[in-house]
């Protein structure tokens, strides 16, 4: 198995074990998501789709789709939107690398704290893939956590440090998550505000917005999108390559 793999497996493990005791600690949704204008939402990486469902019950939403690698997670939502009444949602379990949607299919996208458990060539996927699914003038949200924020600083130096050496990654950082019975470790790779700007535009998507936003004493970087509309007959231009730069 290839070390991206096993990264995203891990991912995959450690949220199907955190589930039934993580919407009790991240239940509050993320307001930035309001500057969505509904229609046919996904939430991608979803977890228990607190986001869909809060932008479900403010927004002319037709349809919701709750997109997560772990069905624990999803079965958690299947009982959140249940609760808030939300009849018209889907539950998908894949990877925001591959998602089995078609394409121009959706009006809006909203990735809450999610690409930052990608290493920048899957990160890279699933904005290729947010640029696909949506359709003309759709508008997508896109959040991480920021390497600025105080706790990451000592890996943050270590992390520069190996690449120096051109010691090999993944070059990620671990965050645990405790429970009475076990500590699980979560992988992370986090993203600047300049980072996701450039992520969006190597695959054409328009940027709206981009910065930073503090929730719970914890910085994020942010980012919010557009898919442009093209003049009938006008050829889809590439998208843009970044060579072998790393983030």
């Amino acid at each position: 198995m290839s070390r991206v793999r096993e990264v995203i497996y891990d991912v995959l493990e450690v949220y199907d074990s955190i589930a039934p005791g993580y919407s009790s600690w991240r239940g509050r949704p993320w307001k930035i998501v309001n500057l969505l204008r509904g229609g046919l939402v996904l939430d991608l990486g979803s977890g228990h789709c607190v986001n869909g469902a809060y932008l479900a019950s403010r927004k002319d939403v037709r349809y919701l789709i709750c997109l997560d690698i772990s069905p624990s997670m999803l079965e958690e939502a299947r009982k959140l939107l249940s609760r808030r009444g939300v009849l018209l949602a889907e539950f998908v379990a894949a990877d925001a690398t591959a998602i089995p949607l078609r394409g121009d299919s959706t009006d809006s996208v909203v990735s809450i704290a999610m690409i930052h458990h990608l290493p920048d060539s899957e990160a890279r996927k699933a904005f290729k893939e947010v640029a696909r699914v949506l359709r003309p003038s759709g508008m997508a949200i896109v959040t991480s956590w920021s390497r600025k924020q105080l706790r990451f600083v000592p890996r943050t130096l270590l992390i520069h440090l190996l690449k120096l050496l051109r010691i090999p990654g993944p070059h990620d950082y671990r965050v645990s998550w405790r429970r009475r019975d076990r500590t699980y470790v979560r992988r992370y790779f986090l993203y600047e505000a300049e980072e996701l700007r450039r992520l969006a535009e190597e695959v054409g998507l328009k940027v709206l917005s981009y910065g930073y936003i503090t929730r719970s004493n914890s910085l994020n970087s942010y980012i919010v999108l557009s898919k442009p509309v093209l003049a009938e007959g006008s050829p889809r231009p590439p998208p843009r390559l970044s060579g072998s730069s790393q983030l």
